[in-house]
């Protein structure tokens, strides 16, 4: 018998392959009844899930006592219920997995607020002359990165490929990065805030993140400065971005993430921030919607998982402390 892996959702065929190669028992979750389920959970050590929201972790963790990783599909983990998980499993995220399609839909973002795309116009003097819609150039702009992992390092490079932009990057530790000019220190956000013309923020939520962009960094950036989130909402206090926004028209922010309210994700917010005329939202599409963008994280979190059962060490462990 081989050792036993968990999915909560049906793999690619490749995916499925590459595990069969190595040996395991491989279940898959929507092909399974809930007796099956009662049977297979007691032999479990590898559990790959999309961060508990498709597999009630707290409930059934009780019943693996085998397990001794948690693989998500997901780059983000901050849904998983840390306190419920033991400390002897092992964590591991599918960070860098949507790093492409994220910083792409970052730009995406960017480039529309810029050119006045989400306020559209047929008048071109309406157009030119209105500081809401008025076309801004971002060739040569510095830009603010916050968080230079997979998804800040994507948005970043394609900056300084793409537009010629001057990066600062911000990280807890403030680590030098491929594709920034500078990196500094989280506590020195405010700092340098205000020198960017774009600021993207890439932070995953932790206890460290969760509301780090209120109105007091808000009310530094320059004028005219564009501010686009593709990490997760709460980073960004939604309260004080909506009276910020409304006090200064000239700031143009957008955003494909939500915030949390009675743990799921608001769209559109309590909070009519869609009404402003300088706000634009996607709603969380930018990583994985797409099936193949979707197969592909899958893929790369499976690889992660056959690292483990080979004796190699993973990437992305996830460090609970930063959560509890």
């Amino acid at each position: 018998m081989g050792r036993v892996v968990l999915s909560t959702v049906e793999l690619p065929e490749g995916a499925r392959e590459v595990l069969r190669q190595l040996g395991t028992e491989l279940y898959e979750l929507p092909r399974m009844g809930e007796g099956d389920l009662m049977n297979v959970l007691p032999k479990v050590e590898v559990l790959m899930c999309w961060c508990g929201k498709d597999f009630d972790i707290t409930r059934w963790v009780g019943s693996m006592p085998n397990l001794r990783v948690i693989q998500t599909f997901s780059a983000g983990v901050d849904h998983l219920p840390f306190q419920a998980i033991p400390g002897n499993i092992k964590i591991y995220s599918n960070a860098g997995a949507y790093s492409e399609p994220v910083a792409e839909h970052a730009w995406a973002l960017i480039l529309a607020l810029a050119k006045g795309l989400h306020k559209p116009t047929l008048i071109a003097k309406e157009y030119l002359s209105n500081e809401i819609t008025s076309p801004r150039s971002v060739i040569e702009s510095t830009l603010l990165v916050l968080g230079t992992g997979g998804i800040g390092r994507e948005i970043a490079r394609i900056g300084k490929e793409g537009f010629r932009t001057y990066n600062i990057g911000i990280n807890r530790g403030g680590r030098p990065v491929d594709y920034f000019d500078e990196v500094h220190r989280t506590d020195e956000l405010r700092s340098v805030i205000q020198r960017a013309d774009i600021i993207a923020i890439a932070l995953p939520l932790n206890k460290y993140t969760r509301g780090l962009i209120g109105a007091g960094e808000l009310r530094l950036v320059k004028r005219g400065a564009i501010v686009v989130n593709v990490g997760r909402g709460d980073v960004v206090r939604e309260k004080e971005l909506y009276e910020v926004l409304k006090e200064r028209p000239d700031i143009r922010f957008g955003t494909d993430v939500w915030w949390v309210h009675d743990g799921r994700e608001e769209i559109p917010p309590s909070v009519p921030l869609t009404a402003l005329p300088n706000f634009l939202g996607t709603p969380h599409i930018a990583g994985g919607a797409q099936r193949d963008i979707a197969e592909r994280a899958i893929m790369r979190a499976v690889e992660n998982v056959a690292r483990y059962l080979r004796g190699e060490v993973p990437i992305n462990e996830v460090n609970r402390d930063d959560y509890l």
